[in-house]
């Protein structure tokens, strides 16, 4: 894919980090060979992000670990704030994005001037979902983790955003996720124990209600004496319990 020449600039803004973003877009504009694998990249990855939040999900039902899925629903629910408060941000810095203000071709044509730039969306996902992932698990969080910071460069590599664009929506969301989990993991964990309650049981768990109750039944038959528990089933009679 050939460079797009940016649009004319709406207005000249001036960052810390613009030498950054020249010196970015230029390797770009130097590595034709690699236009289309980042375009296909920086949408690619953020679904690979979401299937491994989905593959969390099943082996979190499938090992019926209430802890575990506690972690996988703060993935969902963490990056949809991450999300939010990203958008949030947005509206109130109005950044416009640096492909309509400085004169530069760029491998990706340039959104309008209301899609504002600050902080990068496409980091804000990848990089709550990589954290929430890691949450999960320290192995899926270290591949995502590197598809997540990949992700970032992409986006200024395509001339979208500002290298400060893309640290802010890494911290943005690393804050987020984390402190997030910190306050809230002993709710969750309640939570998803109450709505193994419901009819929403076998999105939580593979274990039925019946080999649930047969587990902690088990488990308090061990807490009486052999003997007298034997007995009390031969003589057809119910256990106290």
């Amino acid at each position: 894919m050939a460079p797009a020449l940016a649009t004319t600039a709406v207005s000249t803004v001036t960052t810390a980090d613009d030498g950054w973003y020249r010196d970015i877009t230029s390797f770009a504009r130097h590595t034709a060979w690699l236009h289309g694998i980042m375009s296909l990249y920086t949408v690619g990855a953020v679904a690979v992000l979401v299937l491994m939040a989905c593959y969390a999900w099943w082996s979190a039902r499938a090992r019926a670990d209430r802890a575990a899925m506690a972690a996988v629903a703060w993935i969902g629910i963490g990056t949809v704030v991450s999300v939010a408060c990203g958008l949030g941000l947005k509206q109130v810095f109005k950044e416009t994005r640096p492909c309509l203000v400085i004169h530069v071709a760029t491998v990706q044509a340039c959104p309008g001037a209301t899609d504002y730039s600050f902080p990068s969306d496409h980091t804000i996902i990848s990089v709550a979902l990589a954290v929430g992932l890691l949450i999960y698990s320290r192995k899926l969080g270290a591949v995502a983790a590197i598809i997540a910071l990949v992700e970032g460069f992409s986006r200024i590599y395509l001339g979208q955003h500002y290298p400060h664009d893309v640290f802010a929506a890494i911290v943005v969301s690393t804050v987020i996720m984390l402190a997030g989990w910190v306050l809230l993991r002993g709710l969750l964990d309640r939570l998803i124990g109450a709505l193994e309650a419901t009819p929403l049981r076998p999105l939580l768990t593979s274990a039925g209600r019946a080999a649930a109750a047969g587990a902690n039944t088990a488990a308090r038959t061990e807490a009486v004496p052999g003997d007298a528990a034997g007995k009390l089933q031969q003589s057809g009679r119910p256990l106290p319990w």
